[in-house]
């Protein structure tokens, strides 16, 4: 069985940028772990705070229902830490920990955040921690008494602005088929409705290069940007 691990910064980033190609896998038989690293209470939910006397465990606990609301129509087994955001600090033993996370679930597919967000530097921590773990997690002097793991597969999903990031996209994933059901997540947020658009837009921009790649009629897709070279014995 696959094993496909999603590292977020924020309660909702992984359902815009990579909730199609979540539902693909979960459609193919994989076993899915999304993982919040915050709810993105403070940075991420300005129409929450639009409410008088609010404060940042009210809005945490709303953007926590949010993203095990999008979990459960997806399907996948959600875990959130409460490492906060704006800004999300990340120190050695939180790095220690994703490198914990890697070694339990093993996966063979990683997705993150882009290494680069100007607008977002929460976003960017989260892709170096990821990236740190990966290199950590197959040290063997790095918690010694877990068994090591290589990560086979990093790769950065396409951020909200993409002109400001320098994202260069190297594979697009068809969610034509999933495209309503992914819809259906991202209407689990009302702190963020905006993005609905956003990503929908995106979603059939993308169409059109994975469309002219996969030579076929393509309504939605996903772009992702490797961390990592590939190797095998021919181009695949």
């Amino acid at each position: 069985m696959t094993r496909v691990t999603v590292v977020s910064a924020h309660g909702m980033d992984w359902v815009w940028r990579t909730g199609g190609t979540i539902l693909k896998y979960v459609k193919a038989g994989a076993d899915v772990t999304v993982v919040c690293l915050s709810m993105g209470e403070r940075g991420e939910s300005a129409s929450a705070w639009a409410e008088p006397g609010q404060t940042a465990e009210r809005v945490r606990a709303v953007r926590r229902g949010e993203a095990e609301k999008a979990a459960a129509v997806a399907g996948v087994e959600l875990r959130t830490y409460d490492w906060g955001d704006y800004p999300m600090v990340i120190d050695e033993e939180r790095r220690l920990e994703v490198v914990r996370l890697l070694r339990e679930l093993r996966p063979d597919v990683v997705l993150t955040h882009g290494r680069r967000d100007p607008n977002n530097p929460d976003h960017v921590a989260t892709a170096k921690v990821v990236e740190d773990a990966a290199i950590w997690a197959r040290a063997h002097g790095r918690l010694p008494e877990l068994p090591r793991f290589v990560v086979g597969q990093i790769h950065g999903y396409e951020p909200e602005f993409p002109e400001f990031c320098d994202f260069k996209p190297d594979t697009y994933i068809d969610i034509s088929d999933v495209a309503e059901q992914k819809l259906e997540m991202m209407r689990c947020s009302q702190v963020q409705e905006f993005m609905i658009d956003v990503y929908e837009q995106r979603a059939r921009y993308r169409a059109i290069m994975a469309g002219l790649l996969l030579n076929k009629k393509v309504t939605h897709a996903e772009a992702f940007e490797s961390f990592l070279p590939a190797a095998g014995d021919l181009f695949r």
